[in-house]
């Protein structure tokens, strides 16, 4: 059975238990991180219901519609959230960071990248909007390499595909609860699966990255794209990115656990 990867952690990891902070919750706050959590959950409970769908033919879903709302709610995930990005992010890096967001420019993107992720939710638009990603490429579109290079600042494949593999483990942990199930995968399997999805998690991942920094800063001239990589490449923004690793990673893997536990439920035929 393949797992998914319920959310693509995108801005993009081991916390203790703490307390969030004021000034953390601001960069939180600054980054609409409300809002984009409302947006992870409506992907969530569509990839989701497309899973068991697929796998469950015929049956009424209606529970598990219910189940997904609840796990993904914004109410039930932010308060760890930001308790995770609190820990992880240095308190002599807040006033950076939050200078940089609350700015003119930091806002307009913000507001840009979150309608992005919104847009790309329409697998047409991510379609078209890669293939002219791709025709710059073909093309040696300097821009092309300019937001390549946000990429790769950013690190952003390399830790989506880790948080992607470390969420599809959980998940297939989670399902491990419901050992009677036509499909169950022992430890050994699990690992195995994970792995074998690498490649094609790799490649997807890449592709979204590519559709989405070219539709979200499509609207920033040269020189506002080049002061965003500036600030990423700082010390403020490199705290900042991995902050948010480390905190998307820990949600998101307790998240999947949770998920693919339900799962496994639902596939005993418990009531959900």
């Amino acid at each position: 059975m393949r797992a998914i990867t319920l959310c693509l952690m995108l801005f993009l990891p081991t916390l203790v238990q703490g307390q969030a902070r004021p000034g953390s919750d601001a960069v939180l706050d600054a980054m609409q991180i409300e809002d984009l959590f409302e947006v992870m959950q409506e992907e969530a409970i569509v990839s989701g219901m497309g899973l068991v769908e697929t796998m469950m033919p015929g049956r009424d879903l209606s529970g598990w519609r219910l189940t997904l709302t609840r796990l993904n709610a914004p109410s039930r995930m932010l308060p760890d959230f930001r308790t995770n990005f609190a820990e992880a992010l240095p308190e002599d890096q807040e006033d950076a960071v939050l200078d940089y967001l609350t700015s003119p420019r930091g806002q307009r993107i913000v507001d840009l990248e979150l309608s992005a992720r919104v847009a790309l939710n329409e697998p047409d638009i991510q379609d078209i909007v890669l293939e002219r990603f791709e025709q710059m490429q073909r093309d040696n579109d300097p821009r092309a390499d300019v937001l390549t290079k946000f990429i790769d600042v950013n690190d952003l494949v390399e830790a989506n595909v880790l948080g992607a593999l470390n969420a599809n483990a959980a998940f297939l942990q989670g399902l491990r609860s419901g050992e009677d199930v036509p499909g169950f995968l022992g430890g050994g399997d699990i690992l195995a699966e994970v792995w074998a999805q690498e490649p094609e998690i790799r490649s997807s991942t890449q592709d979204w990255l590519n559709a989405f920094v070219s539709l979200a800063y499509r609207p920033l001239s040269d020189e506002e794209l080049q002061r965003h990589i500036a600030f990423s490449e700082s010390m403020a923004g490199q705290a900042m990115n991995d902050a948010l690793f480390a905190a998307f990673d820990v949600t998101f893997t307790q998240l999947s656990l949770d998920t693919g536990t339900a799962l496994a439920r639902l596939m005993g035929s418990e009531d959900l």
